[in-house]
């Protein structure tokens, strides 16, 4: 059931259209987003195009860096407002009476807490009740310390008897008198940029001098110098510090709002334009190196022209794009659908499509989003396209597929079709360096192909615009990395599509037709003669397919693989049977075609414990179709009372009959090379005309009607029969002999 599924999943209709869907609208969501599809432009580059003229009078805008340069001289030109602390001035503050009343609490708590010692020797309750009154009024306080800060208080007062608290609080009094004969702000002189500060007084803004006055800070550290030089103790003075600290305010108080505004205001009044372009004025003529002046004009001119979009252009703009998308994958859809069949079925073969082009389009949107030091747009790797979709599918569909890829990667990097050709060039040569390989390090190769068509594209394209040499030498740098990493890439993609999907390619037919495989040497081991007739096969299989452009390894391995299940009961097979023995002989014939058909179920088996490719093990059933185990049937018919003779799809194998022109050359080789193995003495007029007639009786009975084999290709596939097993057979074959030949015996 789970098998039957996974076929449905592969064929899917409805799972085939979402594919395509989801390809065209995620490659759309890459293309760029308002702006017409045109190359990116940088200083030093030479405009290929024709001469643009400006279709309507635009502002030039400067850079963006110029901009800020400017917005942050003009913020360092606005001074911090500030407004006069009324309160202070009307002498609504009385800073002294505030300190007394808290000092004289603080005296009150201090000699609290001396009496709560000396009722160590009360009961528990009572001091218990005691400490809790305590507590309350140090919380009441308007200053919070915590235990140490107030240990270090009374450690302080206690040791000192003869100053005490007294003397404490005149320290304080005369620092922060010594501290309001200065001008204070509340605010951080290290966030003011300029040397100076407003404040309104009257209606009338002053600028102050920032020198002549103090910020908070500062005054904390004038405070802590001094009442450190009285007091002698870290922690005490900073207690005294936190006290004296409540006690100050400030002359003037930051208006954060009004200067913003301010700040807004000067902002505002920055200009982002310098120049004027008017209508039909050039903006930059053909082969002219593009300056700092012209790059500006044509962002401004890309700028305003998006700003001018309507509705209706923004819907206009993306109908055109889904069009530009879809109708370059449509042209891929119909590649498949009329080319490659087998592969447009496949749900899973356009998934792989799929996610390759999707790749190269991510890498696209990747290199304009990415700010390095070299040509980012030599680092999307096409080339690695080109090799997957060669060594997965073939060179043909690589080869369409690339064109349509480059489309896309320069539609991506906003119509940059100037890396069209370099692209092109470098997969071409890779699908030519990898379209026979043979070996996974045969991938590695390609890198030289990769550089080679880069370099000369480069050059080429490079000399044409007089670019310099730093130019060319950033490019190749990134050609070079593209050169490395795609076959890299390649190895590690092909090997995860391979395992995921179940792609066998020629690189996995290779493999699989080492004679080391397990199933390989199981095959030789226990059925010697089957073995031996599987290699003979694949020698007239790949031949024939190489005449007729068919998959010569898949061709060769499928035969390999064909007789696998014969492994299972090898002695009932006549090929491995040593002795003179039949093992049919006590068996009646629908029992002996039972055994003899059951080694396509056996071999089905067997390839799928060993994980043998789906294109493999449609050889095992495909290679007799639907062929009748005719030795049998006609044994059948001809013992007396033999009732099942008359049902003749007993001895008929199961099928599918050959799909493909692989199968059906394997199925023709089968029998070709079995039979004409029992021609006593084999000349080539005795071959030709066994092959004709096994390859005619195949054709009547509809066995090659499934697979795409024509008249012309059967005549190809006997001619190449003929002539392999000639070779095969050149030491029985008596050839007719010559007149001259009977004159000399005579």
């Amino acid at each position: 059931m789970p098998k039957k599924s996974k076929l449905n999943l592969k064929k899917n209709n409805t799972l085939r259209v979402f594919i395509g869907l989801i390809t065209g609208v995620l490659i759309l969501s890459m293309l760029p987003r308002t702006e017409t599809i045109e190359a990116d432009y940088s200083v030093g580059m030479v405009w290929g195009k024709e001469d643009l003229i400006a279709p309507f009078t635009f502002p030039v805008y400067k850079s963006q860096s110029v901009y800020d340069k400017e917005v942050e001289e003009a913020k360092s030109k606005v001074f911090p407002l500030f407004i006069v602390n009324q309160d202070k001035v009307n002498g609504r503050i009385n800073w002294l009476d505030s300190l007394n009343k808290f000092l004289t609490k603080l005296k009150s708590t201090i000699d609290y807490s001396t009496e709560l010692d000396k009722e160590s020797n009360f009961p528990e309750e009572k001091r218990t009740t005691s400490y809790q009154t305590f507590m309350e009024q140090k919380k009441s306080l308007q200053i919070s310390f915590d235990d140490k800060e107030w240990n270090s208080l009374l450690k302080f007062l206690r040791s000192n008897p003869e100053a005490g608290f007294e003397a404490f609080k005149k320290k304080l009094i005369q620092s922060l008198n010594q501290t309001y004969s200065r001008k204070i702000i509340n605010y951080s002189k290290s966030n003011i940029s300029s040397d100076r500060f407003s404040i309104i007084r009257n209606k009338i803004e002053e600028n102050i001098d920032l020198k002549s006055v103090n910020d908070l800070d500062e005054i904390s550290i004038s405070l802590n110098t001094d009442l450190r030089n009285y007091l002698k103790d870290n922690e005490l003075t900073s207690l005294a510090v936190k006290i004296a600290k409540t006690f100050i305010f400030a002359d003037y108080l930051y208006d954060k709002d009004e200067t913003e505004k301010i700040t807004q205001a000067i902002i505002g009044a920055v200009p982002r334009t310098f120049g004027i372009v008017r209508e039909n004025e050039r903006i930059v003529t053909k082969h002219e190196p593009i300056n700092e002046s012209t790059k500006l004009k044509l962002e401004s001119y890309r700028k305003i022209r998006n700003e001018q979009m309507g509705s209706t252009d923004f819907y206009i703009q993306n109908i055109g794009r889904a069009l530009f998308v879809f109708s370059l994958l449509g042209l891929i859809v119909i590649f498949l659908f009329k080319l490659r069949k087998t592969s447009f079925d496949d749900n899973y073969k356009l998934i792989i499509i799929s996610s390759i082009i999707l790749f190269q389009c991510l890498l696209a949107y990747i290199s304009t989003k990415l700010k390095l030091g070299i040509s980012v747009e030599y680092l999307v790797l096409v080339p690695l396209s080109a090799m997957l979709i060669t060594i997965i599918f073939d060179s043909r569909l690589a080869f369409y597929a690339v064109i349509i890829i480059c489309f896309f990667v320069s539609a991506i990097r906003g119509g940059d079709y100037d890396i069209l050709i370099p692209n092109f060039a470098a997969s071409i040569l890779v699908i030519y360096s990898v379209r026979d390989i043979k070996n996974r390090t045969q991938l590695f190769v390609s890198m030289f192909y990769i550089l080679l068509g880069y370099v000369v594209t480069i050059l080429s394209i490079s000399m044409e615009r007089f670019d310099s040499i730093s130019v060319i030498q950033d490019e190749i740098i990134s050609a070079s990395l593209n050169s490395a990493l795609s076959p890299i890439l390649a190895y590690g993609m092909l090997l995860f599509y391979e395992k995921v999907f179940g792609v066998a390619t020629d690189l996995v037919y290779l493999e699989l037709s080492d004679f080391n495989h397990p199933l390989l040497r199981e095959l030789s081991s226990k059925a010697p003669g089957t073995f031996h007739h599987s290699m003979l096969m694949g020698n007239l299989s790949e031949a024939a397919a190489k005449e007729i452009n068919a998959n010569q390894i898949l061709a060769r391995v499928g035969c390999y693989y064909h007789d696998i299940g014969k492994v299972v009961s090898p002695e009932y097979f006549i090929e491995n049977q040593i002795d003179a023995s039949n093992k049919h002989g006590d068996l009646n014939p629908s029992l002996s075609a039972k055994m003899i058909i059951a080694h396509v179920k056996n071999g089905i088996k067997l390839a799928e414990k060993y994980r043998i490719p789906q294109e493999i093990i449609d050889f095992i059933p495909m290679h007799h179709g639907t062929n009748l185990v005719s030795y049998f049937f006609e044994k059948a018919r001809n013992e007396e009372g033999e009732q099942d003779a008359m049902h003749d799809y007993i001895y008929r194998y199961p099928g599918p009959k050959p799909q493909t022109k692989e199968t059906g050359i394997v199925m023709l080789a089968d029998a070709v090379e079995a039979s004409t193995r029992a021609i006593d003495e084999p000349t080539p007029a005795k071959l030709e005309t066994q092959i004709d007639e096994i390859i005619k009786a195949r054709f009547l009975d509809g066995e090659l009607d499934e697979c795409d084999l024509t008249l012309r290709d059967l005549t190809n596939i006997k001619q190449s029969f003929l002539k392999t097993l000639v070779g095969i057979h050149h030491s029985r074959i008596k050839y007719p002999e010559s007149n001259d030949d009977k004159e000399s015996k005579s």
